[in-house]
């Protein structure tokens, strides 16, 4: 079917020559269209003609904002998926499968209920993040202002702010291994730890400021530590006395030594 144009210097013959011929060899006559099609126009006629078709070859098809794309016969739909995120699979018969990857890649972030994944971060926003009573396992690093819990295992524990670790007055720190002390220089250290016990006890640092005196220590006992009466025969190292008797031979006082 060739354009039709009629141009501003053609004559009104010629443009009732054009439209008679538009109607009745382009449009065709409208008695001759089928009496299976009711419409009455060309774009009635048109609508018609694609639900017959979609009918019976064809169907249509509806995303969830309504908007609508028919798929008549020939035609093809194609189901894309999207790099890193979903899979999808077309089998027969007339089968589209979705799936996730193994590994979902999103380039913001993901969001279910109040909990959002984003930038390589965890939050929530009523405020915190359950993890029921599953465990918590990382090669890396816990940091927080409040780290709280009823148990915890750590490998080590690093006071950041305040240079203190404080645990409530009803809470006990269970350690099972040493604490180490680092030398200013890092070149040596100091190591505090427990022989393995064989029963429940407790030690007691008394109320007062001093220096903890150990086995290795030397010439660390001065007098004022000592109370009176401390050290009896039992404490003195191969032990000696000194007995004074009187006139009658009547021992009056005995006196104790170190003997070596």
């Amino acid at each position: 079917m060739a354009v039709r144009n009629i141009a501003v210097t053609d004559t009104l013959e010629k443009f009732r020559t054009e439209f008679n011929d538009l109607n009745s060899n382009d449009f065709g006559d409208i008695a001759n269209l089928s009496s299976q099609i009711s419409a009455t126009n060309l774009v009635e006629a048109m609508n018609e003609t694609i639900s017959i078709a979609t009918s019976t070859a064809g169907w249509t098809m509806e995303d969830a904002s309504s908007t609508q794309q028919i798929v008549g016969g020939g035609d093809v739909a194609r189901f894309l998926g999207a790099s890193n995120q979903i899979n999808v699979v077309v089998s027969a018969p007339d089968t589209a499968t979705f799936s996730l990857n193994n590994t979902v890649e999103v380039t913001t972030s993901v969001k279910a209920g109040t909990l959002t994944i984003a930038g390589g971060s965890l939050t929530d926003s009523s405020g915190g993040v359950s993890m029921g009573d599953d465990d918590l396992t990382t090669t890396g690093s816990i940091t927080g202002a409040n780290v709280i819990g009823t148990t915890g295992q750590f490998n080590s524990i690093q006071a950041r702010s305040g240079n203190e670790i404080t645990l409530p007055s009803s809470q006990t720190l269970k350690i099972d291994g040493t604490f180490k002390f680092e030398g200013t220089a890092n070149d040596h250290e100091t190591t505090l730890g427990v022989v393995d016990p064989t029963a429940d006890n407790t030690i007691n640092l008394p109320d007062n400021s001093g220096t903890i005196i150990t086995t290795g220590s030397i010439d660390a006992v001065t007098e004022t530590m000592m109370a009176n009466d401390a050290i009896g025969a039992t404490e003195l190292k191969s032990v000696v006395q000194l007995i004074i008797y009187n006139s009658s031979g009547v021992a009056q006082k005995t006196l104790y030594g170190a003997g070596a």
